[in-house]
């Protein structure tokens, strides 16, 4: 590094420059995103949802038929490889493999399986008439779907603590095997070199 150059952080990104970023690199799963970049566009994105959610309901009220909500649902689909590759960006930035995603999602529709199992064990006594319609029946007819629910709602929330724990989590400083920091900016392209 040149004498008096020293690494300098970047001006936090705003929420239109994540925006940009992320349709930009719509489907590049290589190199980091910082916390701003993510959570600027995880921000957009949900308020855009909601407002095309918003839509649909109005035009499905307005039109006395059930529309199926095509807008937030096309929008869901666009941006559904963006928020993996975003996603994935910014595992890089914390040392992470982006294929972590994949053992996130996994886990969560493996979480649904007690509920399911809850459900099954109601049907099947319902079937085979085992549970009483009266008193304490009653009760133990929702206590197989209860459990099985209160299982995988803990399985998703440990899920989603995990993964809320590391999309907060500050950055690498400096270079990783993903690429540059970032946040790293230098005035001096020959001082970014040697930083580099």
């Amino acid at each position: 590094m040149q004498q008096g150059a020293f690494p300098q952080s970047k001006p936090m990104m705003t929420i239109q420059e994540s925006v940009k970023t992320c349709i930009r690199k719509y489907a590049d799963f290589s190199g980091r995103a910082t916390r701003a970049e993510f959570w600027w566009w995880v921000l957009a994105t949900t308020i855009f949802s909601f407002a095309l959610s918003a839509i649909d309901s109005f035009v499905s009220a307005v039109s006395s038929l059930y529309v199926f909500s095509p807008l937030s649902s096309i929008f869901g689909l666009a941006i559904l490889l963006p928020n993996l590759a975003v996603t994935a960006r910014r595992l890089h930035d914390i040392g992470k493999s982006g294929w972590w995603q994949l053992v996130w999602i996994v886990v969560a529709i493996l979480g649904a399986i007690p509920l399911g199992i809850g459900i099954a064990v109601t049907l099947i006594a319902v079937f085979t008439e085992n549970f009483f319609w009266d008193g304490p029946g009653l009760i133990a007819f929702w206590i197989p779907i209860m459990i099985g629910a209160a299982v995988s709602f803990l399985i998703w929330l440990i899920i989603f603590i995990w993964w809320l724990f590391w999309m907060v989590r500050q950055g690498q400083p400096g270079p990783n095997v993903h690429g540059p920091d970032p946040r790293a900016w230098i005035g001096d392209a020959g001082a970014q070199q040697d930083v580099l």
